[in-house]
């Protein structure tokens, strides 16, 4: 009989979420939370690697299936208030008509639920990978305050580099020219869109290779200038085919296969840093610090 009751209220549970995240309107646009955010993914080109955010949470939540079967399970009455949180947090994303704050609430709600139903120890194992749900929002707004800055660095770090190289270039806010080419660093060469896969990328790499928490928060604060770095790579290489084939050709047919270089390039140079967090310096210092042992005498 408990069972019974037991299942019946995990099915209840269960048509709640479905209905508040599947059915429930939140928009005028007649949007549920899970239809607004497949309309981001599918039309706003920053965001197309959001569907690929929550199979990277369920993959981390695998990778600590060893420490969730070590974890106490000892559920707390202090989770049911995160839960009234998310529900709150909710009802005025409804009301208010902010689909972020939906979206938040949910992220918000099964951090609750592990921590109700599970406890501390089963919850801040699954902190991460619930917290990582929060790069699948979109944050378009931002595109007008990042994007164009992010466009600046580029095309100046891009002139510099190019000068420095021998090719005499001059930059014009975002256009770079030269006797050879003039050309735009456009909104697709910016590092908006790369910066956002990065992020993630970064995230889930930090979260896995690093075990100190400021070596993750660094890396993952790292996917900025490494976005910057792979678009001046790709930016500087556009340049360099313009300087040597013309601009045609640099504009058009090397232009569309460029894109591949922001993520080879940003990618080694992610691995490389995290390669060079978890090296053991300190480890090296102290041998290369500690005196040679001296040689023993033959019948000491």
């Amino acid at each position: 009989m408990k069972s019974l009751v037991k299942a019946a209220l995990w099915l209840c549970l269960l048509g709640c979420l479905y209905y508040a995240y599947f059915v429930q309107v939140i928009n005028t646009y007649h949007h549920t939370v899970y239809s607004w955010l497949l309309s981001h993914w599918s039309t706003i080109s920053n965001y197309s690697h959001g569907p690929l955010i929550p199979l990277i949470a369920l993959g981390l939540v695998w990778w600590k299936h060893q420490e969730l079967k070590a974890a106490v399970v000892k559920p707390v009455t202090a989770g049911a208030g995160i839960v009234v949180l998310a529900m709150l947090t909710y009802y005025l994303g409804v009301k208010g008509g902010q689909e972020r704050l939906t979206v938040i609430s949910f992220i918000v709600l099964l951090y609750g639920l592990s921590m109700t139903f599970c406890g501390r120890e089963v919850s801040r194992v699954l902190f991460f990978p619930i917290a990582f749900l929060l790069l699948m929002i979109p944050l378009n707004f931002l595109d007008e305050q990042v994007g164009f800055p992010l466009r600046i660095m580029v095309a100046e770090a891009s002139t510099s580099l190019l000068n420095w190289l021998g090719i005499a270039t001059t930059r014009n806010g975002t256009a770079i020219y030269s006797s050879v080419f003039r050309f735009d660093v456009a909104d697709p060469c910016s590092g908006i869109r790369s910066l956002m896969a990065l992020s993630t990328v970064t995230a889930a790499y930090a979260y896995v290779t690093q075990r100190a928490q400021w070596k993750r928060w660094v890396l993952f604060l790292s996917a900025m200038p490494l976005a910057v770095l792979g678009n001046m790579a790709r930016v500087t290489s556009i340049a360099l085919v313009a300087h040597v084939y013309g601009q045609e050709l640099a504009s058009k047919a090397y232009h569309e296969c460029s894109g591949y270089i922001v993520f080879s390039v940003a990618l080694t140079a992610m691995v490389v840093f995290g390669l060079l967090l978890n090296f053991p310096y300190r480890r090296i210092w102290e041998n290369w610090m500690k005196p040679p042992e001296q040689p023993r005498g033959e019948h000491e």
